[in-house]
């Protein structure tokens, strides 16, 4: 089956092509027939033009969307149909920069492929067996049960595919393990998987709570945001684009969201580069910690993401100091450049480096809802 996987942002459309099979699954075995960018696009029917146009005449045999909220209501990928639309729409609200994008690419597809089934694959999915505890605020309770103030946790898509691979490579189940996993990109999470469950994770009612990311802020005590709005007049919307698109690295740093930028800065002696390196891994530790005692130990960690999987010395950094806790990492092996699967620390926690491939799972998840295959 070839299955078109979509990944719809506000200006552009990332595309895989992949031949899926049950047998392919089984063996880890899939082709990427085409992958690409359509970008700067007046509107995703004109995206998936340029897609088709590039891909040639491919017949397509069905489409898998990243969907980023799917509220306590989806619990796992689904078929899409009218009343699935419908329920994204309602859940825009609460992720309005991306399921509005989702649902376009999604009818953009459906008017270039009307008879070709498509599936919702939802970022926040994975996150849906986070105890009471873990997802609710300190707020009055009717917040919760009224208006759906609670954690969601986003990054469930690659949190579950890192998962799963480092089960797979060790012959076993991700129920076998308890893991932390760390997605850093630009955006940032870390995930407490407790023999199979996701147990607690960073980001919150928002992807925009937990780690210090590429532009946003992470955890900042809501006085602060008060103080903002109350004594400086800051209007909720300019707010908000300062906290998701002016703060993180690029805040603290005052340069650039990415990484390698920052630290060749710090390596210059750029303090506020330097503090911006230093403050982003002292948090990534911090939550390590937190998750180490929310489980009472971990049989692995795990990186991934951009700089996750390709900046050694941020996971040196972050992981300095841990050794007391059983987690230590081979300099070698983590200076070693590779793009592999790899174990860079074999501590009493060992520490390994997967790199994610959300791609991948949403196209084995659209085969799985076609078939009616159970999820992994």
């Amino acid at each position: 089956m070839k299955v078109l996987v979509l990944n719809a942002g506000s200006s552009s459309l990332k595309y895989h092509l992949f031949e899926v099979s049950p047998q392919t699954i089984a063996t880890d075995s899939e082709r990427v027939l085409a992958h690409g960018l359509a970008e700067r696009v007046s509107s995703m029917a004109d995206a998936l033009t340029s897609i088709f146009n590039q891909i040639g005449g491919v017949k397509i045999d069905a489409v898998g969307h990243r969907v980023v909220h799917g509220g306590d209501r989806f619990h796992e990928s689904i078929l899409i149909d009218e009343e699935v639309v419908k329920a994204i729409e309602e859940l825009s609200i609460l992720a309005p920069l991306h399921n509005p994008h989702n649902l376009e690419a999604y009818r953009a597809a459906k008017e270039h492929l009307p008879d070709v089934p498509q599936v919702a694959v939802f970022d926040t999915a994975f996150h849906h067996t986070l105890p009471p505890r873990a997802y609710v605020y300190g707020l009055p309770y009717e917040y919760l049960t009224e208006k759906k103030i609670r954690r969601y946790g986003f990054h469930g898509i690659s949190h579950r595919y890192v998962s799963w691979r480092f089960a797979r490579l060790h012959g076993k189940k991700r129920a076998d393990y308890r893991m932390i996993t760390c997605h850093l990109g630009n955006g940032c999470s870390i995930c407490a998987i407790e023999y199979g469950h996701s147990i607690d994770t960073s980001m919150g009612f928002t992807p925009l709570e937990g780690l210090i990311m590429g532009t946003r802020s992470g955890d900042v005590d809501a006085g602060a945001v008060m103080h903002l709005v109350r004594h400086e007049g800051i209007e909720p919307n300019r707010l908000a684009q300062i906290l998701n698109s002016e703060s993180g690295i690029k805040g603290i740093s005052g340069l650039s969201n990415d990484m390698r930028d920052v630290l060749k800065a710090a390596h210059s002696g750029n303090e506020r580069a330097a503090l911006a390196v230093d403050a982003f891994c002292y948090r990534v530790r911090k939550y390590i910690g937190t998750y180490l005692a929310a489980m009472n130990g971990a049989d692995a960690l795990i990186f991934t993401g951009g700089i996750g999987e390709n900046a050694a010395e941020i996971r040196a950094q972050i992981c300095a100091g841990l050794g007391n806790l059983g987690i230590e990492i081979d300099p070698v092996r983590n200076e070693r450049p590779s793009k592999e699967d790899r174990e860079i620390g074999s501590s009493k926690i060992p520490v390994w480096v997967v790199p994610t491939d959300e791609e991948l799972m949403i196209a084995r998840d659209t085969l799985r809802c076609i078939l009616h295959i159970p999820h992994e």
